[in-house]
């Protein structure tokens, strides 16, 4: 008999299952603040292009700044490095601030304001979502005043990366107000389609829930696919998010 266990992937399954399942606004704020307070960061922000949402525990000050910044149209230093990099990315602010263009009045007041309340040293995480859709990505950053070691670096990484995703997913639902639809419309799973995202939502690879269910990995990923597709979403994580949400599967 196989055992599911988050030890073994090194996942806080039962945090991200809190994540699929929010049903608004204060749901994604106490997922985003048991991540803070569990990894030892002193704030967190989550913002959302396109309608220009945020959510987060940064100081007013910040808050306004990013207000009158509209944050993802270019004046923000640590956005920019994000997207250079496409994934999770660990970042101290004096090395942000030394490049070689002179930064502008709005890079370097939000940069000292950063400095000001000593959210200094942090890992932010881009996620996509799918073209022609509003919400075309959003960041989700955690900081503190103390630098992080290497080996916190390459801890946490991963960790925001996959928070980003199961956020993103999730906030486009409710933000877009999606939930109507769906319930309108109950979806139906096939138990193998149910197997697949089961183990999927544990990080397994396609070729590991083949192993484990005696099918290739190439089958896997065809009910992946029919899964995304009933799911009305698209990707791997989005469809797990979905499936946990809808109550479809429950990995934990």
């Amino acid at each position: 008999m196989i055992v599911m266990k988050s030890e073994s992937v090194g996942l806080d399954l039962e945090l991200m299952n809190a994540v699929a399942q929010s049903q608004n606004a204060n749901d994604l704020r106490a997922a985003a603040e048991r991540f803070r307070s569990g990894h030892d960061f002193t704030y967190w922000i989550y913002a959302l292009a396109g309608p220009d949402k945020a959510l987060t525990n940064y100081p007013e000050q910040i808050v306004s700044l990013y207000l009158q910044n509209r944050w993802h149209c270019g004046s923000d230093l640590l956005i920019d490095a994000i997207h250079r990099r496409h994934r999770a990315l660990s970042w101290e602010l004096q090395a942000l601030m030394e490049t070689d263009r002179p930064l502008d009045a709005m890079q370097r007041r939000l940069m000292e304001c950063r400095w000001d309340v000593g959210a200094c040293f942090g890992v932010s995480a881009p996620a996509y979502s799918r073209r022609g859709n509003p919400f075309e990505y959003a960041i989700v950053s955690f900081s503190r005043k103390r630098p992080l070691s290497e080996i916190a670096k390459r801890y946490h990484e991963p960790r925001v990366q996959l928070f980003a995703d199961y956020f993103l997913s999730v906030a486009q639902t409710i933000f877009l107000d999606d939930r109507k639809r769906a319930e309108a419309e109950p979806v139906s799973l096939t138990q193998r389609e149910r197997d697949c995202l089961t183990w999927a939502a544990i990080g397994k690879s396609s070729w590991e829930i083949g192993r484990v269910l005696g099918i290739s990995d190439a089958t896997v990923n065809f009910h992946l696919g029919n899964a995304a597709t009933k799911l009305g979403v698209h990707g791997r994580v989005s469809s797990v998010t979905q499936a946990i949400r809808l109550g479809l599967i429950n990995p934990v």
